[in-house]
């Protein structure tokens, strides 16, 4: 019995601690998402060429904020690309109609890419993103390929930008969509943030 407790004991002293992964540290190895319920959960690999796998869980409806009617969840998101070149970045993003009804308005969906200061980096629209095809209560997936940008060394955040289908109200983020995942939606930016990467000087992500 104590050599199985102090088998035990050894184990548990060599089990790695995790960084949290919405950080987006550079991993020698894939990371591991940590059990938390609320926050996005990412796993990064690569090191020239980024493959970025983020899964997402559904917020509370519960005093929701009104641009997030119809309730649209984002499921998860995979997103891959060479950030200190230009490159071909490859989008797949996992929707589900969180309504009992299919939704009505047509919605042009954006990735954009902001640097830590909030400086628009790359904006292009997705439109394969469809919200109206989406049928109530069941997940959908959409793929893009973009042309991104080389990216400069520094800290990045992958947001979705979903404006107003009013033209007038386009570029007021007062007035942008929010989806209504868990640590997503930015009320003060109108933006869903996604995912996070950093660039370091070498040209390699830190």
């Amino acid at each position: 019995m104590k050599t199985a407790i102090l088998i035990l004991t050894v184990i548990q002293s060599l089990s790695p601690v995790f960084a949290p992964l919405h950080d987006l540290v550079v991993p020698q190895q894939p990371t591991k998402p940590q059990a938390s319920a609320s926050a996005p959960q990412c796993v990064t690999i690569g090191v020239t060429e980024l493959t970025i796998t983020c899964s997402y869980t559904a917020g509370s409806s519960v005093g929701a904020d009104s641009r997030t009617a119809p309730r649209i969840l984002l499921d998860r998101a995979v997103i891959s690309f060479i950030p200190s070149d230009e490159s071909h970045m490859s989008i797949e993003l996992t929707f589900k109609n969180d309504t009992g009804s299919k939704i009505a308005d047509h919605r042009t969906v954006y990735l954009a890419v902001d640097d830590e200061r909030g400086e628009n980096h790359m904006r292009r629209s997705l439109p394969r993103v469809d919200f109206t095809k989406l049928e109530p209560g069941r997940l959908m997936q959409f793929q893009e390929v973009l042309l991104a940008p080389a990216f400069s060394p520094g800290p990045y955040i992958v947001s979705i930008w979903i404006p107003s289908t009013d033209p007038l109200l386009k570029f007021d983020p007062a007035h942008n969509f929010l989806l209504s995942s868990n640590g997503v939606p930015n009320p003060a930016t109108g933006l869903n943030q996604i995912a996070k990467f950093a660039v370091a000087a070498s040209g390699r992500r830190k």
